[in-house]
């Protein structure tokens, strides 16, 4: 039969009107000629009419106001949908009238059969086929209504939609706790017969989610899973993932019809595909699933080792109480076996065993019966794992490094399914450890960043601008896990959404811990840890050994660290090499300029380097090209504090101490062990001038401008221009305020522009420059975010 689709739906989906306009949009978009529309029983709570039975049998008088209100809200229904509701409003009293013969029935036996809530089951579902049928009629779309048996007899559809509904076949020997017959999963269960009978492709529509890699509630970042077989959705629909019963589909799976499974409430989601075709082969896991609300039995003793039949008189008796077993593992010496049952048939359970073998028990053949509650069964299915060697290692092992402390393990001879008996309270965390391991890319960083000010913040909300187009073109996911100040920290497992940082950060941050900080970001499913300091803090700095030390990368545009004493920084560098981790700090110098890379690679590739020289200092490079005499020399300094170039207090500019930091950088990237304190430093600030406090260092400022007057105008008088300079020549190191032709590329510097000049055996004559912008937070942020990408091109990334 061509071009006829079979659906699924639940009857809750579509009591409401915009339900129905979604199923006439469905239907009006659709490529078939005939879309077949299997509806279950409405059961959402305004709707379902069995409660109704309950009242009946109970004798409770509340019934009959409940009969009208449910008889109202269902012509209520109809209202809304149709503009002329009339006739379908006269069916469905008419059928009320009928639904109140059935309760005074029950009232009277004070009892009612299955059979009683089937029908008003059936009830709902006609109802609203009635009220479908007519909302399809007024959009010129034709439709009929069969029952079941009818729309597997007929030998063709007619064109359009139809609409099955009625008393849907029940899945055979499918049981509630007390016995009695399941009521759901009927529509799956009716569309795949009929699927099956005219061999036409089926989909089944449910409202929770798409089926993921994982539930999204334990693990946000779950994938949809594209394509299952039918022995991969059977494994994973005993374990609880949210698809159907695995009797829904089992004629459909035995017809080898493909059976869509899609998400009402995203109908953009194209959602899974079941088949024989297992187009993902390459993976060895598709998905994992949890059981919660699980105990675990262990019964032991000597009396068990080689005894036949022992197992099936334990099972036989639990099955006798109608007690589910889940999963069982049992010790090669037939010493010990232990199962899982639901929760609240632990007690059960254990009296049933009790009572079965209480003559072993006496005997002392049987030496305990113990139950453990709390726990969780997670499992990992894949038709691929029995051709990927390592699979079951890797699964425990993530546990393992994860802290989990596994109870039980279970593997089904297809190799299909691997279970873990697990504490329940610790099943999420096992969940999103499994899933980076098996479906994170091997270049996800779990990254922890220090300092989200005016750096750290830009970094932030750069990354959140760039890293969907990452993951996309180099599958790389950077994922900022934990932002922190010194007083306060925002966690995230799954990585914080960057485009609200700032919110969350203001809203949800948490006192700060440093040891549960760390923690978080180095959990060991991730497969890289980053640390970011992008605060200028000494004390952080000088943690960097450890971080790098406990399986940490870092990158820092804080210059404390490669300009510290000179012990630390070998120690530190000593680190990185001991352990492979990477340290990266090229904007400690320039930036986001290329500076300590070249100089890397120029040393690297076997250049010797003669000199390095450079305006490293944006304040500095900013006041001497803005200086030409006429404004003095205070003011622009006051004028530079006010557009934020300098620090709060401009003498830590002044000083020279900040290019002589980066001036020690320099000449330990280029071998020589430079202690800051080694290094002549000019500063520009007179010894009187010093000690005052900001304020009085301000209003006294102007004191220093007869002096930058005369250098001015000495080093014009001679066609120069004053720069001031870092410099490292054969290990000597000078900072100091320094003389340039008008034609050197330093006197041509303007604003805050840095320049580097290297002279090298390869650059004599003349030299390898380097210029740009050397300060500003979106270019040092720029520059850290480089860092990044080096660091993701070592780790393997293709960037």
């Amino acid at each position: 039969m061509d071009s006829v689709r079979i659906h699924a739906l639940e009857g809750s989906m579509l009591s409401h009107h915009q339900g129905i306009r979604k199923l006439i949009a469905l239907s009006e978009k659709s490529e078939e000629k005939t879309d077949v529309f299997v509806l279950s029983p409405v059961r959402s709570q305004d709707y379902q009419l069995d409660g109704l039975l309950t009242l009946a049998a109970d004798n409770e008088e509340k019934l009959w106001s409940r009969l009208e209100k449910s008889q109202s809200i269902w012509n209520e229904l109809a209202e809304s949908a149709l503009s002329d509701s009339s006739q379908i409003q006269e069916q469905i009293n008419q059928s009320f009238s009928d639904i109140e013969e059935v309760l005074r029935a029950v009232w009277i036996m004070k009892a009612a059969p299955d059979s009683a809530f089937r029908y008003f089951d059936s009830c709902t579902s006609t109802f609203l086929s009635w009220i479908l049928s007519a909302s399809f009629a007024s959009k010129s779309i034709p439709s009929v209504i069969m029952t079941p048996r009818e729309a597997i007899d007929v030998p063709e559809f007619p064109e359009g939609a139809v609409f099955v509904t009625g008393e849907l076949f029940m899945i055979p020997a499918s049981t509630d706790a007390a016995g009695k017959p399941r009521r759901e999963g009927e529509s799956e269960y009716t569309a795949s017969l009929i699927a099956s009978s005219h061999k036409v492709p089926l989909t089944f529509w449910n409202s929770r989610s798409p089926l993921c890699t994982a539930s999204r509630k334990d693990v946000p970042s779950a994938k949809v899973i594209r394509y299952l077989t039918y022995s991969e959705a059977t494994e994973l629909s005993f374990f609880g993932a949210p698809i159907i019963h695995p009797q829904s589909f089992q004629s459909a799976a035995d017809a080898h019809i493909p059976i869509t499974l899609r998400c009402w409430l995203d109908m953009d989601e194209e959602g899974t595909l079941i088949s024989d075709e297992n187009p993902d082969e390459g993976l060895s896991v598709k998905a994992f699933s949890v059981v919660r609300n699980v105990a675990m039995i262990n019964v032991e003793g000597s009396g068990m080792s080689g005894v036949p039949g022992f197992s099936s008189r334990l099972f036989t008796s639990l099955r006798n109480e109608r007690i589910s077993v889940i999963l069982i593992s049992q010790a090669s010496s037939e010493y010990s076996i232990c199962f899982c049952v639901p929760q609240r048939q632990v007690g059960d359970a254990v009296k049933t065993i009790r009572a079965e073998f209480s003559h072993e028990i006496q005997e002392k053949g049987i030496s305990a019966i113990d139950s453990e509650n709390d726990l969780a069964i997670i499992a990992a299915v894949g038709e691929g794992m029995p051709g990927h060697v390592g699979t079951a290692g890797a699964f425990l092992s993530s546990l393992g490094r994860a802290g989990i402390n596994i109870r039980a393990i279970a593997q089904g001879s297809s190799e299909r399914n691997i279970s873990a008996v697990i504490k329940a309270d610790e099943s999420g965390r096992a969940l999103r450890a499994l899933h980076s391991v098996f479906f994170l890319s091997q270049q996800t960083l779990s990254v922890g960043l220090f300092g989200p000010g005016n750096i750290g913040g830009t970094l932030l909300d750069q990354l959140a601008e760039e890293s969907e187009r990452l993951k996309r073109e180099f599958d790389l996911d950077i994922r900022v896990r934990g932002i922190a100040t010194s007083k306060k920290m925002l966690l995230s497992e799954e990585g914080i959404d960057l485009r609200e940082w700032h919110e969350k950060f203001k809203k949800e941050a948490v006192t700060y811990n440093e040891d549960i900080f760390l923690s978080h970001i180095s959990a060991q499913y991730y497969p890289h840890k980053v640390i970011i300091d992008c605060t200028s803090s000494e004390a952080r700095a000088m943690q960097y050994k450890k971080f790098i030390e406990s399986g940490f990368h870092v990158i820092t545009p804080n210059k404390k660290a490669g300009s510290g004493p000179y012990s630390y920084y070998k120690e530190l560098m000593a680190s990185t090499m001991k352990t492979g981790r990477k340290f990266l700090y090229e904007t400690t110098v320039g930036a986001g300029l290329p500076v300590i890379c070249t100089l890397k690679d120029l040393r690297e590739t076997g250049d010797r380097v003669i000199s390095v020289e450079g305006m490293v200092s944006g304040t500095l490079c900013w006041l001497f090209s803005e200086y030409d005499g006429t404004v003095p020399f205070s003011e622009l300094v006051k004028k530079a504090r006010s557009l934020g170039y300098t620090e709060p207090d401009p003498r830590d500019d002044l000083s020279g101490m900040d290019v002589a930091r980066k001036t020690v950088i320099l000449a330990r990237e280029l071998g020589y062990s430079t202690e800051t304190d080694d290094i002549a430093v000019e500063s520009l600030v007179p010894e009187h001038l010093r000690e005052l406090s900001i304020d009085e260092f301000l209003v006294r400022l102007s004191e220093i401008d007869e002096h930058m007057l005369k250098l001015y105008k000495d080093a014009a008088s001679r066609n120069m221009k004053l720069r001031y300079v870092g410099r490292v020549e054969n290990g000597k190191c000078s900072v100091a305020l320094a003389e340039y032709p008008l034609d050197h590329p330093f006197s041509q510097a303007k604003g805050t522009d840095n320049v580097i000049s290297f002279r090298t055996m390869r650059y004599d004559k003349q030299p390898l420059v380097i210029k740009g912008p050397g300060a500003g937070p979106e270019v040092t942020a720029g520059g850290v975010f480089a860092d990044i990408l080096r660091l993701s091109a070592y780790l393997g990334s293709k960037v």
